[in-house]
């Protein structure tokens, strides 16, 4: 019996029917909108009402015994991932949520596997080439949501000794599949609607970032395999392009650009596109200027955008090794990149779909 926590979510849909497929596995999904039918879920799949951010979930006492004497594995992807939320918000979803999650592993008898879905952004600002292994307390944090995932990395690293723990980060899902269409709306895609014609003159960026982009069919196959098959206690993986398949942000900025001039209607609509400067300067700007908007316009893509000037790279060698003879298949986001900014514009940024 594995648990899944998050399985009413973006890549715990996909997961979901993926686990469920598996001859032999019975799921309980917890969820805070439980019970819901969803037509996806095939196999043995139960719904629990039940909040990760409350002791014991919320569950009277018999029915949190039941599960601890019967779960074998667990699947950790609940969790607040908005980059805004206020930090009591995500430290109680990502970090206190975390905590109770571990509590019930710690008191399974049969537990075998305990899957907690991280973030490749853990690294907070610090900046530069980040491996599948811990990392240090970066000290000063982006945003709440990568604050709190590091924390939630701790209290797993530290149960790792008395619980079969595995931490696997994906990096930024931006599209459902290759397809190009796009099912929950992040900072990647925020980032092209924003960016083109905006009062902003520059916006920190380096033209050699490497924005680390996946498609949530492969990053959930990939995520059950591991837990499946590929299960080490004690592991980090990256569930992420890697360095060969993530895309430079100026590609990604004159890409986006011919997509959405395309899509204006005649084709001969030209579009803006900000000036890339380093951190420092965009500071230095926003510090003189008066223009609400554009201060306005800062703030809400300031949550994420110091990420563009940061030239980190994420390996995923191991993943790699441990995903090879899977048949799973990643497929570069170079390849339907403009498919999912096509989508995006279409369908106005998901108000129209």
């Amino acid at each position: 019996m594995i648990l899944l926590t998050g399985g009413t979510g973006f890549i715990g849909r996909a997961v979901l029917p993926l686990l469920a497929a598996r001859p032999g596995n019975r799921i309980v999904v917890l969820s805070r909108h439980a019970p819901r039918p969803l037509p996806f879920a095939a196999g043995p799949v139960s719904f629990l009402a039940g909040d990760v951010r409350l002791p014991h979930f919320g569950l009277d006492q018999a029915r949190y015994d039941e599960l601890r004497g019967a779960i074998t594995g667990i699947v950790h992807l609940a969790g607040d991932i908005r980059f805004d939320a206020p930090l009591e918000e995500a430290r109680a979803a990502n970090s206190t949520g975390t905590r109770h999650v571990l509590e019930l592993a710690r008191g399974c008898a049969r537990l075998d596997r305990f899957a907690h879905v991280s973030t490749v952004y853990v690294h907070g600002l610090t900046a530069g080439e980040f491996r599948e292994e811990p990392i240090p307390w970066a000290g000063k944090y982006l945003n709440p949501y990568q604050q709190t995932k590091h924390e939630a990395e701790a209290l797993v690293l530290e149960a790792s000794a008395r619980i079969p723990a595995a931490i696997y980060r994906p990096s930024t899902v931006v599209a459902d599949s290759p397809a190009g269409t796009v099912g929950q709306f992040n900072y990647a895609h925020h980032l092209i609607r924003h960016l083109p014609n905006s009062p902003l003159p520059m916006i920190p960026g380096h033209p050699d970032t490497r924005l680390d982009l996946i498609d949530n069919q492969w990053a959930a196959a990939a995520l059950v395999h591991l837990f499946e098959n590929r299960f080490v206690p004690g592991s980090i993986r990256h569930i992420c392009a890697g360095p060969e398949d993530s895309l430079p942000f100026g590609e990604a900025l004159r890409r986006g650009k011919a997509v959405l001039e395309a899509s204006s209607g005649n084709g001969r609509h030209t579009i803006r596109v900000p000036e890339l400067v380093s951190l420092a300067e965009f500071n230095a700007f926003l510090e003189h200027t008066a223009d609400r908007r554009m201060r306005l316009l800062a703030g809400v893509l300031g949550t994420f955008l110091p990420l563009v000037a940061m030239r980190n790279v994420y390996t995923n060698d191991r993943a790699t090794a441990d995903l090879a003879s899977s048949g799973i298949v990643r497929t570069p986001v170079g390849d339907y990149f403009e498919k999912m900014v096509r989508y995006c514009a279409d369908s106005d940024w998901g108000k129209v779909r």
